[in-house]
């Protein structure tokens, strides 16, 4: 049987997805939950929304929560700490995409909703948290061996430094007091030493 490769498409059974109706779809699963939180998040109110039938929805994701979680995570899929061999330039850059994201309409949507999810139900977001602490290990790796390569011996843990960038930069969001950039360069120059 011979194969035939269209892009990334694999044309030899069934139809190939279609990136362009997975966003709609993942878009729609964000616009509904910022309209009616979890309890109104249904594939129904996500397929009317997307204009799309249920097994289409289906053929994609078991659930709207599974969606959605999906549209939540794509957004920090490049949310790791690079190595430059500048390990302060790399932090701050880290630090400065971090609290970016919090102006992407997708995080801002989704975060309120995850913040309650994970006091009432934290269990409905374990995929968004098993993603985010995958993503803190990578970079507590790359930071760990940039700051041997540097030789660098801050007082804090990397894991430490990495959790303190976080924290801090969530706090902004929080309290409506979004941290700017001299106060990250701060930041970052305080946590390497």
């Amino acid at each position: 049987m011979e194969v035939t490769i269209l892009g990334d498409r694999d044309t030899t059974a069934g139809r190939p997805r279609q990136a362009e109706l997975d966003e709609r779809i993942k878009a729609s699963a964000v616009a509904i939950l910022g309209e009616f939180g979890f309890a109104g998040l249904s594939i129904n109110r996500v397929c009317r929304h997307a204009g799309v039938p249920r097994p289409t929805f289906y053929r994609r994701w078991p659930s709207a929560i599974a969606a959605f979680i999906d549209a939540f995570n794509d957004r920090f899929d490049d949310a790791l700490l690079g190595d430059t061999g500048d390990v302060a330039a790399d932090l701050l850059a880290f630090a400065t995409a971090v609290r970016n994201r919090y102006h992407d309409p997708v995080i801002a949507t989704c975060l309120p909703a995850i913040y309650e999810a994970r006091r009432v139900a934290p269990d409905l977001i374990a995929p968004i948290a098993d993603a985010q602490h995958i993503r803190r290990k990578a970079s507590i790796t790359i930071l760990t061996r940039s700051l041997d390569v540097q030789d660098i011996h801050p007082v804090l843990p990397p894991f430490e430094i990495i959790f303190t960038l976080a924290a801090t930069i969530d706090q902004g969001y929080l309290t409506g007091r979004p941290l700017g950039d001299d106060f990250l360069q701060r930041l970052v120059i305080a946590l390497l030493r």
